[in-house]
């Protein structure tokens, strides 16, 4: 099948979109403290391979700085949330300037929200961080193309069967194949 693109209609909703899932990752990564780096978060897509903390906020600041159009050899340094948050606004500065098309834009709002929900549950949270105003319209952009984001390896096997009244984040994780509610379980 051949990825269906998101259009450009759809680009001010999906930088949106982007701004709410990076400020969301940003106050997730800020809960990092010393030692936490060595947590061992599981693979952010399906055939990947599990990643501690570190290298995970690593590979994020990486692509922080591609989205911005920055060198992406960027090191954490000796204040990681200080480089987080510096290329966090240089990358929403860039999305907005309409420097990112809407597909890559989605690609890299859903790894957004999959990194800071692995994050904070990986951290002890068990409240997931995605709100319900990011979460509905995610899922109702992704969901038509669930499928597809399956077979491009974006998105694991669906958690059936759907509970009734879950909610938008739920129904947004669930549907990726990611369990909402990992130390429920």
């Amino acid at each position: 099948m051949a990825p269906t693109t998101t259009s450009a209609t759809d680009l001010s909703l999906v930088t949106d979109l982007f701004v709410m899932a990076e400020r969301m990752l940003v106050e997730v990564l800020g809960r990092i403290r010393h030692g936490d780096g060595k947590i061992v978060l599981p693979p952010l897509r399906p055939a990947g391979a599990p990643a501690t903390i570190r290298e995970s906020v690593a590979r994020h600041v990486r692509d922080e700085a591609r989205l911005a159009g920055i060198p992406d050899d960027v090191e954490l340094g000796s204040d990681p949330q200080a480089t987080v948050v510096r290329l966090s606004d240089a990358a929403v500065a860039a999305v907005r300037g309409g420097g990112v098309d809407a597909e890559e834009l989605l690609l890299a709002t859903i790894d957004r929200c999959f990194l800071a929900h692995d994050v904070a549950f990986h951290l002890g949270s068990t409240a997931c961080p995605l709100p319900e105003e990011l979460a509905r319209p995610l899922w109702e952009i992704t969901d038509p193309r669930s499928a597809e984001f399956r077979e491009r390896g974006i998105f694991g096997e669906p958690l059936l069967p759907m509970p009734p009244h879950v909610s938008w984040r739920d129904r947004f994780l669930r549907t990726a194949g990611r369990d909402p509610h990992p130390h429920f379980d």
